[in-house]
């Protein structure tokens, strides 16, 4: 809108040569135009077009450039000569060129009556060029047919000077489209008499593409506006959109092809005709081979789903070129795809009776093409191979190369989004066809000599396994566009069977990798430009081992949470201090992480009663079961070994193991309670008197016992424990016991205690906790006259009694 507000209102003045100017558009006459397209009665215009120049066939190696003029094409004029192109789509003459000739104009309407006023139309002629010469834009052209222009009713000065707007833009900016160039504004008189051509470059990022080839999809379109200075203007008209598809081919094109804008509105389709006087006879098996029922070989089979054949359908399955030297396929030995065709192509023929193929006269031809990855090496059988002469299989051959070459067929390449697969068919014709130029091999531009890239996998590098190791390398071509990057790797001789890698992205020369196993492994890089042979550089990769984790259920941290998400790693059973009475099984159940996923593994597991277990694991996971004949705590401690020495951390869990007919303890006496035991009073040292005399009574079974009490007060603190339950004894054969219970400290409920006692000599250790932090101690304590030692009655070091004693009774 801004081009046309500044043609200010000089330009509403008619020229010479026009009708005179009768009524002047502004506030006084106001109006409203509405612009409009419709299509040409006879699919052209029905103004005198200007004659087809002639034509200017490109020689085989010029690349596709839009010219400066469509007037010294002999393209436009071959496509404006062509059915469709008077259509409302305009005709999609091939990827290269779309051409269009309709017409366009504006209806006027009186906004105060609110009547039809009149309409003017005159015919336009459009040209949208692609390009193969390193640039990824489309060119657009417009012009009016000079003398075209009719006045339908209404008054021809009013229509003459109301203003007609065009401009070609993209239809979204967000996917990477830009447009460039002025709106072309004139008034319809103008437009009459001025047949010069207007022009736009719709461009195409290639930040925004996907896929190697970096392919994007734009829309653009023509819009029209018909707009009157001081007069509301209803808006603009889009003339129905057109796609294109750029691209910035890695490999299948010369350095000076790499990057092209093609028009995407057709389904790129090869023709071969039944009535080529140069390869009928591939036509003919083309067209058996896609055809169903049709007898192919080897065989003879009439059951083959072979693809290509063209329908006009998108989604019918297609074929995807490849080329001889490009891609490879990693997992059988990096052989190229095109190779593993020919291989199976060869096998197939060889089994061809001699009158389906002539070895002395014919080849043998096959479809799908070698060059594509649906042909023979795929593996799936639907393939066809016949006896052709060998003429018709050159021109056949040579026929597809310049197909690939001028409808830009891009070469597939492994993991590919769908919306950079450049799918192709093959249509059948029976248009007769004898131009020796289907013979002649496609060619390219002379220019340099390519220059083979370079590739680099970095230096030498180490860590760990089942993590992230980055890789450094690089790829670079002298010729520009940056080739192809493939990553591989070969396990050293000290990796253990069944060692495997893999690559964050094995396209991406700098990416990162994980081992499930330690060793050396060889990467190799490998850059590929589509033109010259691959280049390769290699890097060695130390990994080393990592030791299995095994921890508490809770204490571990896992160091890869997405892979560990809603497992429980560490010791699952027993619970902590969870209790078992003698000649009862205790279950062990433990999983442990070994970022190295290959690795094997042993546990073994110590009870803690001079017993221990040692048997190999299986999966994650560490199990067996024991039963005590001895009442006592037992701390149970499992340790894992990999296959490489790797042993996991120091874990444990402590049971508690009760027997009601062990006998009882009876304790009364004082002692000395050292600073630091009270925690409400770390510096508090004075006399703590002790008393505690639990028994299981007949017939109690336990764990829980109701014997007996547990009572302690220091004295000079308000510290005094009176116990209110007991949950456990625990009586050992060499005379030492430890009764657990909840009680009040102070009158106030809520806390658990574990009192230790020794016969000989007499000593005690008492343990008092909150229970609003856990149901045995752990961190945070209100009192404990041995604070540090362990809690296991074999390692409790209860302090000498200053007077009293303790008596334990079997």
């Amino acid at each position: 809108m801004l081009a046309i507000s500044a043609l200010g209102v000089g330009l509403l003045q008619a020229p010479a040569s026009a009708e005179p100017t009768s009524t002047t558009y502004g506030p006084d006459n106001p109006v409203l135009l509405e612009s409009f397209y419709q299509p040409t009665p006879d699919g052209r215009a029905a103004a005198d077009l200007t004659a087809p120049a002639p034509l200017a066939p490109l020689a085989p190696s010029s690349v596709r450039r839009p010219p400066g003029s469509p007037d010294a094409d002999g393209r436009a004029a071959e496509c404006m000569g062509q059915p469709g192109v008077g259509s409302v789509e305009g005709r999609t003459h091939n990827r290269f060129l779309w051409c269009q000739s309709l017409f366009v104009g504006s209806k006027v309407y009186s906004v105060d009556r609110k009547v039809y006023v009149g309409q003017a139309v005159f015919a336009m002629n459009a040209v949208a060029y692609g390009r193969d010469d390193g640039n990824r834009t489309v060119e657009v052209f417009f012009r009016s047919v000079p003398g075209s222009l009719r006045y339908l009713e209404g008054d021809r000065g009013e229509l003459a000077n109301a203003i007609f707007m065009v401009f070609a833009d993209c239809k979204t900016w967000l996917d990477g489209c830009s447009s460039g160039g002025p709106s072309a504004a004139k008034r319809f008189a103008d437009w009459n008499i001025d047949g010069s051509w207007h022009s736009w470059t719709v461009a195409s990022s290639e930040y925004r593409g996907v896929g190697p080839d970096r392919v994007a999809r734009h829309d653009w379109a023509l819009t029209i506006d018909a707009y009157a200075p001081g007069t509301p203007d209803a808006g603009g008209e889009d003339l129905p959109s057109h796609r294109i598809r750029c691209d910035t081919a890695q490999v299948g094109f010369p350095k000076s092809r790499a990057k092209a804008c093609i028009m995407d509105d057709v389904i790129p389709h090869l023709q071969y005709s039944l009535r080529s006087a140069n390869y009928a006879e591939v036509s003919a098996h083309v067209h058996c081979a896609m055809t169903p029922g049709c007898q192919t070989w080897p065989g003879p089979r009439t059951d083959r789903v072979i693809p290509g054949r063209y329908t006009g359908n998108r989604n019918d399955p297609g074929l995807h070129r490849i080329t001889d030297k490009f891609p490879v396929d990693a997992s059988d030995n990096n052989r190229t795809y095109y190779s593993k065709n020919s291989t199976a192509k060869d096998a197939a023929c060889a089994t061809l009776p001699s009158w389906v193929l002539d070895r002395t006269t014919q080849q043998c031809d096959e479809f799908p093409f070698a060059s594509t990855i649906e042909g023979a090496g795929k593996g799936d059988g639907n393939f066809s191979v016949l006896g052709v002469t060998s003429r018709h299989n050159s021109c056949a051959g040579n026929a597809l190369g310049k197909f690939y070459r001028d409808d830009r067929i891009l070469v597939w390449q492994p993991s590919l989004p769908n919306e950079a697969l450049d799918t192709y068919y093959v249509e059948i014709t029976d248009v007769p066809t004898s131009s020796t130029d289907d013979c002649l091999p496609p060619e390219d531009d002379p220019g340099e000599p390519n220059l083979p890239p370079t590739a680099n996998a970095g230096p030498d590098t180490t860590g760990d396994e089942g993590f992230t190791i980055v890789l450094g390398g690089s790829v670079s071509d002298p010729d520009g566009s940056p080739p192809t990057a493939q990553w591989t790797y070969s396990p050293g001789p000290d990796s253990d069977p069944g060692m495997s890698c893999t690559f964050h992205d094995s396209r991406s020369a700098n990416t990162t990798m994980e081992c499930n196993d330690d060793g050396t492994v060889t990467v190799t890089l490998t850059a590929f430009d589509g033109v010259n042979a691959a280049v390769s550089d290699s890097a060695v990769v130390t990994v080393r081992n990592v030791d299995p984790r095994l921890r508490r259920l809770g204490e571990l941290a896992p160091a890869r949470a997405a892979a560990t998400e809603d497992v429980e790693y560490g010791i699952t059973a027993p619970q902590p201090w969870q209790v078992f009475r003698v000649g009862d099984p205790v279950p062990f159940r433990a999983r442990f992480l070994d970022p190295g996923s290959n690795d094997t593994h042993s546990c073994a597991i110590e009870w803690d009663d001079g017993q221990a277990s040692t048997f190999d694991s299986y999966a994650d996971r560490c199990e067996a079961t024991h039963t005590f004949a001895h009442p006592g705590m037992y701390t149970i401690k499992p340790k894992i070994t990999d296959d490489d020495g790797g042993v996991s951390p120091a874990a444990s869990v402590m049971v508690i193991v009760y027997d009601p007919d062990a006998g009882f303890i009876t304790q009364g006496g004082w002692l000395d309670s050292p600073a630091g035991a009270l925690a409400a009073d770390p510096a508090a040292r004075d006399r703590l008197t002790v008393e505690f005399n639990p028994k299981y009574l007949p017939p109690e079974p336990g764990p829980a016992l109701s014997g007996g009490k547990v009572a302690a007060a220091l004295r000079g603190t308000g510290f005094d424990l009176t116990s209110t339950t007991l949950d456990w004894l625990v009586v050992t054969p060499d005379q030492k016991a430890a009764v657990k219970g909840t009680g009040t400290v102070g009158g106030a409920a809520g806390y658990g205690f574990v009192a230790y006692g020794f016969d000989t000599p007499d000593a005690v250790r008492l343990v008092v906790w909150p229970l609003s932090a856990g149901d045995y101690p752990q961190q945070t304590l209100v009192y404990d006259n041995r604070p540090g030692k362990s809690y296991d009655l074999d390692l409790s070091d209860p302090q000498p009694l200053g007077g009293g004693s303790v008596q334990v009774h079997e």
